[in-house]
């Protein structure tokens, strides 16, 4: 059984704390917001593919200085095009293409992405962005894991951010890569892929926490799993935060290891062949220490199609978890693993459920579009999660009242869908 270890005035104490400090980090946040947009002060790199686009030298200086040209190859052509500038969760991207004749004599063109910080319509929800620490983990992840095998990540030829909130990456953009769309799902042909990419990952660094690559990245503290778990609304708030805490808390706990945090199909890029290439993870600004069952169980809900999750959800679990031992990992049993793996959808199911049900201090305009698209999609597939729960595990295993969280679980359904479709 999971309890909590700390005295309840201890707790409200450090409670009251994280919020009072929230609520100063946004206002000086929301005051540096607003002198960055007023002056727009010149950045040691571009903010967005129009500034991008008039510093083509410095691009084309930073492009080649990583390698990226050829060796013997003159570059003759330089361009810019945003693109994603409608899909959900997106920051500001563009593809930059730039045209070469190598050594050879032969035209080329070599095709880089940019990314950006996302446009935020209120100077708040960029407040609440920045203070997530978003681009801080993507950075790190960019410039401290880049150079590892175990890491699937595209080639990176720049990383920066600054504390007004701006970002730029020039990342590679991968030849011939296959999108999956989030309502498609990800087919079963694929998630194999996803499973070894995840194992290999995670593996890499289990129970590595004194790694100092990967000192940017933390567990989420006790302090603000308390203040998110308090953002529910409802009649059944008090039952959703006591899911959070207690199922955010058992993740906390070892053996910990890196997780990507948001590896949903759509920040998945697919080998062309699956003989050939590599799976790559994009968009890694929810990274964190946890248990890797996390990013599974993550990956297996929001993206996967139920009839399809039913059938093949034992057998990725026995596959990730004999890549898991082959890599090196000890001590970590298949019974392990599944218990692990149902605290993970239960987290799962509350984390999501917490913006779905718009309650979440960081629901920004920008992800209520995202919310718009995904949410019916992503609530059909907790609904049919909460058909297949182990309620008599989770009474076994936990604290919680089993079958008071089925019934809510039942109720919220409802809520979540109607707050998916609501107009902005």
């Amino acid at each position: 059984m999971l309890t909590a270890h700390r005295g309840p005035k201890c707790a409200v104490a450090e409670s009251a704390l994280v919020k009072l400090l929230f609520h100063v980090a946004v206002f000086v946040l929301m005051v540096s917001s607003w002198l960055d947009r007023t002056l727009r002060p010149r950045l040691a790199f571009p903010r967005d593919p129009r500034q991008l686009a008039e510093r083509q030298r410095w691009c084309l200086d930073i492009w080649t200085a990583a390698g990226g040209l050829p060796k013997g190859a003159t570059i003759e052509g330089f361009s810019v095009e945003p693109f994603k500038t409608s899909a959900a969760f997106r920051s500001q991207c563009a593809q930059v293409t730039i045209g070469y004749r190598d050594a050879a004599g032969d035209r080329r063109d070599a095709h880089v992405v940019a990314k950006f910080a996302p446009k935020a319509n209120h100077l708040r929800d960029h407040a609440i962005f920045v203070l997530q620490g978003n681009h801080h983990k993507e950075i790190g992840v960019y410039r401290q894991l880049a150079g590892d095998r175990h890491v699937p990540l595209p080639r990176c030829y720049f990383a920066a951010e600054h504390p007004s909130g701006n970002l730029c990456l020039l990342m590679e953009r991968v030849a011939g890569a296959i999108e999956v769309t989030e309502r498609q799902g990800c087919p079963a042909e694929k998630c194999d892929l996803v499973v070894e990419a995840m194992a290999e990952l995670h593996a890499a660094f289990w129970q590595r926490d004194r790694d100092p690559r990967t000192a940017f990245l933390t567990v989420v503290p006790n302090a603000v799993i308390d203040f998110l778990a308090e953002q529910f609304v409802g009649p059944d708030r008090a039952l959703f935060g006591q899911l959070l805490r207690t199922v955010w808390r058992h993740d906390g706990q070892a053996p910990t290891t890196v997780l990507h945090g948001d590896a949903r199909v759509g920040n998945l890029l697919f080998p062309p062949d699956h003989s050939a290439g590599r799976l790559v993870f994009i968009d890694w600004q929810a990274a964190r220490k946890g248990k890797g069952v996390f990013d599974l169980a993550y990956f297996l809900v929001l993206s996967v199609e139920p009839a399809v999750r039913r059938v093949h959800a034992e057998r990725l679990l026995d596959r990730y978890h004999a890549a898991l031992l082959r890599q090196g990992v000890q001590d970590y049993s298949r019974q392990t693993l599944g218990d692990d793996y149902r605290f993970a959808c239960l987290l799962t199911l509350a984390f999501v459920s917490l913006p779905l049900l718009s309650a979440e201090s960081s629901r920004t305009s920008h992800n209520q579009a995202g919310l718009r698209e995904l949410g019916e999609v992503w609530t059909q597939r907790m609904a049919a999660l909460v058909d297949d729960l182990d309620f008599a595990w989770m009474a076994a295993h936990t604290d919680l009242d089993a079958a008071a969280l089925q019934a809510a679980f039942r109720r919220s359904q409802g809520r979540a869908s109607s707050h998916a479709h609501s107009p902005a």
